[in-house]
């Protein structure tokens, strides 16, 4: 009897642990939207297009662990009312790109470790004609 008090008590507060987590979805949630804005405004820029293109496609992933992505629309329509400024969008997107730089970061110092591990990767061999 001792046992289910304490796991019913453990479970609770667990619980309770829980939802400052949950809680701060819909943030994240509105924080990864701008993002996914901004990168889309940018990558109308033919010379910044493919580099905001995989920042939308990695705050889209972000997205997507959380719900469907088709939420997005009603968050974007949200998130633009409040985007009123350019000041405000330069925020966003000076935010996000320091995010997209510390992920790219920590990318490049995993393929360095595992470089030093395994050596650098074999030659491709050359196309057939």
């Amino acid at each position: 009897m001792r046992r289910t008090v304490l796991a019913i008590a453990a479970a609770t507060t667990l619980a309770g642990l829980a939802q400052p987590a949950a809680a701060q979805a819909p943030t994240a949630d509105a924080s990864d939207v701008r993002c996914v804005m901004v990168l889309q405004a940018v990558s109308r820029d033919p010379k910044q297009r493919d580099n905001a293109v995989r920042g939308v496609f990695f705050y889209l992933g972000k997205l997507a662990t959380r719900g469907p992505v088709a939420r997005i629309e009603g968050l974007m329509l949200a998130e633009g009312k409040k985007m009123s400024t350019p000041q405000q969008a330069q925020t966003e997107l000076t935010r996000c790109g320091a995010e997209l730089s510390q992920r790219s970061n920590e990318l490049q110092a995993v393929n360095a470790k595992l470089a030093k591990q395994f050596g650098p990767p074999p030659a491709a061999a050359p196309a057939k004609k």
